[in-house]
């Protein structure tokens, strides 16, 4: 695990940490140049300063159909480096006891400030929630894990729509322009599968792992990453997604990932107002069938494993989940083993009819 090294210099604040960091991100961009984008997430301007493009390159196919003008004003502004491909270190200001099991920095998340290390992925994080302005540092740009570039700042994303009706959750989603539905469930329990059998279908794509989901003033949900992951045994179930993966060389160790941009562009939907949450379980049987499901089911299809991935603000985060499943009807999905069926059963929730 590569954490930033240790200074005891900035034993202090998180104050002075984060502009001792924000000063070597500066040092960083002049050094390797500035690339500056700008993605419209929700209603919301996210502006993405990366020192070099190196970094850029890994972490924005995810988001690319979220670009929109580098003129528009941002309501977050992150700062991305790595050590690697900048010559910039960044020097922690804890020792080993502050790092908390889900990455947080002890007396570093504050009312003002969150702080984490992701582990695995060796980034650290860290928002100033007065300055509306985050930094993203990690040792080396070209071992950015599979699972980061899939989803790239999702952390920040919680932070910052912390007082806001928006949550990312761990969930799927797929609709029409008048109305979809959240399919919502573990790993495992279907989600990618369930989303993935819709594109064959009318059904447009809002993702098959993390979505952005607003609960007030009416259910809505928004496509956050164009990816797609798939474990490598179901891979026959696809067989058009091969060409277009990204990590062919590297399926004996990751999940097969996609990005919808270069399989099928037309089929990202930007969103659409959540008209049913749906919770799948694999039968192996070959059809599948919907059956209503109480709000609680729903609830702990959705909540336990956002709230595990996304440190902080968990309680703003449960109590947006729980708004979001009370307005909605909630069913099972249960999936057999014909994929056709699947949008069928959804079409057919939604209103229209769906084939056989």
């Amino acid at each position: 695990m590569a954490q930033p090294s240790r200074g005891g210099a900035l034993n202090a604040a998180p104050t002075r940490f984060f502009e001792d960091a924000r000063a070597r991100f500066e040092a960083a961009a002049e050094s390797a140049g500035v690339v500056d984008r700008r993605f419209r997430v929700g209603d919301r301007i996210l502006r993405l300063r990366f020192a070099g493009g190196a970094l850029e390159e890994r972490l924005t196919p995810a988001i690319e159909h979220l670009a929109t003008s580098p003129d528009a004003a941002p309501d977050l502004t992150v700062c991305l480096f790595d050590a690697a491909t900048t010559g910039v270190a960044l020097r922690a200001g804890w020792d080993a006891s502050a790092y908390l099991p889900r990455g947080e920095i002890a007396g570093f998340s504050t009312e003002r400030f969150r702080t984490a290390f992701e582990q695995g992925a060796d980034v650290l994080l860290m928002l100033d929630r007065e300055r509306r302005e985050a930094l993203y540092w990690m040792p080396d740009a070209a071992r950015v894990p599979f699972w980061e570039r899939s989803f790239p700042l999702r952390t920040v994303m919680h932070w910052w729509f912390e007082d806001l009706p928006f949550q990312p959750v761990h969930a799927a989603a797929v609709g029409l322009a008048e109305g979809g539905v959240l399919i919502a469930g573990p790993s495992g329990s279907g989600k990618s599968t369930a989303a993935l059998a819709c594109l064959d279908s009318e059904l447009s794509y809002a993702g098959d792992d993390y979505v952005l989901v607003r609960h007030a003033p009416s259910p809505y949900v928004y496509c956050l990453y164009a990816t797609a992951k798939i474990d490598v045994d179901n891979l026959e179930r696809f067989p058009g997604l091969r060409p277009f993966l990204d990590n062919t060389d590297r399926l004996d160790r990751e999940k097969a990932l996609l990005f919808l941009r270069s399989w099928r562009p037309a089929k990202i939907a930007a969103g659409f107002p959540i008209r049913a949450l749906v919770v799948p379980r694999v039968t192996g049987l070959r059809n599948t069938q919907l059956r209503p499901a109480t709000v609680a089911e729903a609830v702990r299809a959705l909540a336990p494993t956002t709230l595990y991935h996304l440190p902080g603000a968990e309680r703003q985060a449960f109590a947006k989940i729980a708004a979001l499943a009370r307005q909605l009807p909630c069913y099972v999905l249960e999936a057999g083993t014909d994929l056709h069926q699947i949008p069928a059963r959804i079409l057919e929730l939604l209103g229209r009819r769906g084939e056989p």
